[in-house]
C-alpha cells in the first residue's frame, strides 16, 4: 500500500532515491570510521579512539534514522555491501592503513564532501520534491557533519599536515 503523504509518486520516488544515496554515504562513512578505529596507532591513539567511536556511532545512528524514512515513504532501504557500494559518492581506500594524521585528513574530506552532498540533497527535496521534512532532516545531517569535520581539523590544526593528499 502506497503512503499518501501529499507527494506525487514520481516526487516519493525522487525522495526515497535520495535518502538511499544518503544512507549508501553513511554506510561506507561509518565503515571507514570502523577501521580507522580498529587501526589507529601512535601517540594520538587514546584520543583518536575514542573520537572515531563517537563519530561512528553517531553515523550509525543517523543511518537508521534516514532508513527509516525510507520505509515511511513506502520505499525499501538499501542494505548490502554491494548496495552502498554501487549508490556512494564517497571513495573506499581498500588495504590502505595510514597514519593518524592521514585518517584525520581523510575524514575531514569524507565529512565534508557529505556537507556539500547534503546541501544539495536537501535543496533537491525541498524544491524538486516538495518534501520540506526529507530537506530538514538532511539540513540536520549536514549540521551534524560540520561540527564532526571541525572536531577532526581542529585536531590536526597547526600541526604540519604529512602523508599523501
Amino acid at each position: 500500500m502506497r503512503p499518501e503523504l501529499g507527494l506525487t509518486e514520481t516526487q516519493q520516488e525522487g525522495v526515497i532515491n535520495a535518502l538511499n544515496t544518503v544512507l549508501a554515504d553513511q554506510h561506507v562513512l561509518y565503515t571507514k570510521l570502523r577501521n580507522y578505529h580498529w587501526n589507529i596507532i601512535g601517540a594520538e591513539f587514546f584520543a583518536l579512539h575514542e573520537l572515531f567511536e563517537k563519530q561512528y556511532n553517531a553515523v550509525k545512528e543517523s543511518a537508521d534514522v534516514v532508513a527509516e524514512r525510507v520505509r515511511a515513504h513506502g520505499g525499501n532501504a538499501i542494505g548490502t555491501l554491494e548496495e552502498f557500494l554501487k549508490r556512494t559518492r564517497l571513495k573506499e581506500k581498500p588495504n590502505d592503513y595510514p597514519g593518524a594524521q592521514q585518517m584525520v585528513i581523510n575524514l575531514v574530506k569524507d565529512h565534508e564532501a557529505m556537507v556539500r552532498n547534503l546541501r544539495k540533497d536537501a535543496e533537491r527535496c525541498g524544491k524538486e520534491y516538495d518534501d520540506a521534512a526529507t530537506e530538514d532532516l538532511f539540513i540536520g545531517l549536514l549540521q551534524d557533519h560540520e561540527e564532526m569535520a571541525w572536531m577532526l581539523r581542529s585536531f590536526v590544526e597547526g600541526q604540519p599536515i604529512k602523508g599523501k593528499k
